[in-house]
């Protein structure tokens, strides 16, 4: 192993930005107890799921793709000039959502995300081999919280009749498809690693689309398209209906598309994590069809349970294995499973809150405590990595 460099960052910019999107969750989650303890005077109903969405996952998504794009599409890497100004947009856009400054966070999101598209989009164009079929669920992912975070600037201008259809929307395609699509898109072709199983999404590197290719392409689009339309049968008040799709289009590709099945059982630390985080993920669709009453604090199960566990260990696996460390996996690791229970624990003294209102205030602080302390020792384990890299 060895010191990364600059060029080194410019080609793998998850080094610069797995980093600072811990650092939104973190501030995103700190919201909370900031609030109920009268140390901020925003209540953070706005800027906390901006950061969370925007930061947190924004950050490990933008990492992750901005290094592993350009290898699979064999283009040049982004460059250190470029990633630093990705870096320096997000943390600017973490930044204002904290300060309460929605508008110019959203506006700041905006020019990141379109900063990011005008840097992949022509080395799409430019590409010498095809990305996996599930990619094109990150694509969908794109254009939905392009299309949120553009309603989002809007908002202020919308008149309030139309706006609450408009902003519900918004929600739906910047906080839950930005971060549930990519998940579907990309497990199938990155999951089979952990398990050690061929992978079914790994063509032979070619420009053109093989018929196997196609068909799996396709089925990543119905997926794509059912999920999206859940979105809208939910804004037309068809609530139970929308999760009861969303759960049902969600588990159906994950066991069309992902391993587990064929898998050998895995009980080290990365195993567990990924069996809780997938329980938890559907779980939380499940749950508000059927108590559609606490929605937004059922949803948690899917957004910190699934989205943000997945994440974690996703971003374990690529930390460790782009550091020369990939055989330290192969271990019980306790330290990831505390830094997982933490957050869990975390989750569920929150989703708590809202049943009783009476213990909202305290069960919210506490969740967000035991949330930052299992991602700070996930940090200090794992993070430490970036400044490694494999000789070859």
């Amino acid at each position: 192993m060895k010191r990364i460099t600059l060029a080194d960052l410019g080609r793998e910019p998850f080094r610069l930005l797995f980093p600072e999107g811990v650092l939104a969750g973190i501030i995103g989650v700190s919201l909370w107890p900031l609030y109920f303890t009268g140390l901020s005077a925003f209540y953070p109903g706005e800027s906390h799921p901006r950061i969370m969405a925007y930061g947190l996952f924004g950050g490990f998504i933008f990492g992750f793709l901005g290094t592993a794009m350009p290898r699979l599409l064999s283009v040049p890497p982004l460059g250190t000039r470029n990633v630093f100004l990705l870096l320096g947009l997000h943390l600017a856009m973490v930044l204002a959502f904290a300060a309460h400054k929605i508008l110019w966070g959203d506006i700041l999101f905006l020019s990141l995300l379109l900063l990011f598209l005008t840097l992949m989009l022509p080395r799409l164009r430019h590409r010498k081999d095809t990305p996996p079929p599930g990619f094109i669920l990150v694509g969908l992912a794109f254009l939905c919280v392009l299309t949120g975070a553009v309603l989002a600037v809007l908002e202020p201008r919308m008149d309030e009749a139309a706006s609450a259809y408009w902003i519900t929307l918004q929600r739906r395609l910047s906080y839950q498809a930005f971060v549930l699509l990519p998940i579907l898109g990309i497990g199938p072709f990155l999951l089979p690693r952990f398990f050690g199983q061929p992978n079914p999404h790994d063509f032979a590197e070619t420009f053109t689309t093989s018929a196997a290719w196609k068909k799996k392409a396709a089925l990543a689009v119905g997926t794509g398209a059912l999920i999206i339309a859940s979105f809208f049968i939910e804004l037309e008040g068809w609530l139970r209906t929308a999760h009861a799709m969303r759960f049902v289009t969600t588990l159906a590709y994950l066991l069309i598309e992902f391993p587990f099945r064929r898998a050998p059982k895995l009980t080290n630390a990365l195993g567990v994590s990924l069996n809780l985080a997938f329980t938890s993920l559907i779980s939380g669709f499940v749950f508000i069809a059927l108590f559609p009453a606490f929605r937004v604090g059922l949803l948690h199960l899917t957004l910190i349970g699934g989205f943000a566990v997945i994440t974690f260990t996703v971003a374990t696996r690529v930390l460790f294995g782009h550091s020369g460390n990939l055989e330290k996996l192969k271990g019980r690791n306790r330290w990831l499973l505390i830094a997982i229970g933490l957050m869990l624990f975390g989750m569920a003294t929150r989703i708590s809150g809202d049943f009783w209102p009476r213990i909202m205030a305290s069960h919210y602080t506490y969740g967000a405590v035991f949330w930052i302390a299992g991602a700070l020792l996930w940090s200090c384990y794992a993070l430490p990595k970036v400044l490694q890299i494999e000789e070859e």
